[in-house]
């Protein structure tokens, strides 16, 4: 038997962005990878219902809210065992993961994933690995607050990113 390689997707408690989790989490599982979550205390995490819903957006909704194919794909996730069971972020060891999304999103309840000294920390140290990292919209912010091991230099310092 093949083992299945394991994914880290760290979410905040509230309001990240559906799409940014849930399209990648839904890749990955067709394709064999063990999707986990952590959040920063263990407990399941609650997406930005106005990505959900379209309620709050008003002109704008037809472009903000998140697509059919997201919400489904959303739906899907918050029943996973790994989504209803996540890790907390002081858990997170990187020689458990092959590789690690950062997701983002935009309402305030970003501000604890992204200011997160315990996830900051576990981001530079999974880097330092030379492990695959993905950061999808504000996880790049995350992204640029961890710095490597032993320096004040941010894992993105001097590295070359690939944005669309």
């Amino acid at each position: 038997m093949i083992p299945k390689y394991k994914i880290l997707i760290p979410l905040p408690s509230a309001d990240f962005d559906p799409s940014e989790s849930s399209i990648p989490w839904e890749i990955l599982k067709e394709n064999g990878y063990e999707v986990f979550f952590a959040t920063p205390n263990g407990k399941p995490a609650s997406a930005d219902f106005r990505m959900l819903t379209g309620k709050g957006l008003g002109i704008w909704k037809p472009f903000l809210i998140a697509h059919k194919k997201a919400r489904t794909a959303y739906d899907e996730m918050i029943s996973d065992s790994h989504f209803q069971n996540p890790l907390s972020y002081k858990d997170l060891k990187p020689e458990n993961f092959e590789g690690l999304i950062l997701p983002g999103g935009h309402a305030p309840g970003m501000k604890e994933y992204l200011e997160s000294k315990e996830l900051q920390e576990f981001v530079g140290s999974f880097f330092a690995t030379g492990k695959p990292l993905g950061a999808i919209c504000h996880g790049v912010v995350l992204a640029a607050r961890s710095k490597l091991p032993g320096t004040d230099r941010s894992i993105l310092y001097g590295k070359k990113q690939q944005r669309f």
